[in-house]
């Protein structure tokens, strides 16, 4: 399946609009432990890209509509990078809220990751 038919092209593009408007705002420097729960939450996300591929590769499919059924290894690895690259940008300018944000990500993230491993 091409990136057309799973409609990535319009997240991608959602995503770099939310990118340019937010751009002109002025962030305040990380916290500790904003730094260590981003780390987590990239953990989480390589362990969910790592998992969904794993699965897709075992004949299971995909259930995100963003991309598709059967999406390719390089399609999975594209969107997650892309989100988790789009998600540290908001948060790193929406500083009241990156605790927040990275936590409730990394929740889904790691929550998937958990799911995939139990339906091999």
């Amino acid at each position: 399946m091409g990136f057309k038919k799973t409609g990535v092209m319009k997240y991608l593009l959602t995503i770099s609009a939310l990118l340019f408007f937010i751009g002109c705002a002025a962030a305040r420097p990380w916290t500790t432990q904003e730094k260590i729960l981003l780390g987590v939450s990239c953990l989480a996300v390589a362990a969910d890209m790592y998992t969904t591929v794993d699965g897709l590769t075992n004949g299971n499919y995909e259930t995100n509509p963003i991309m598709g059924r059967y999406p390719s290894n390089g399609a999975v690895v594209s969107v997650m990078a892309i989100t988790q690259v789009a998600t540290i940008l908001i948060v790193h300018y929406w500083s009241d809220f990156r605790v927040w944000i990275l936590g409730i990500k990394t929740g889904v993230n790691a929550g998937f990751a958990f799911h995939n491993t139990r339906i091999d």
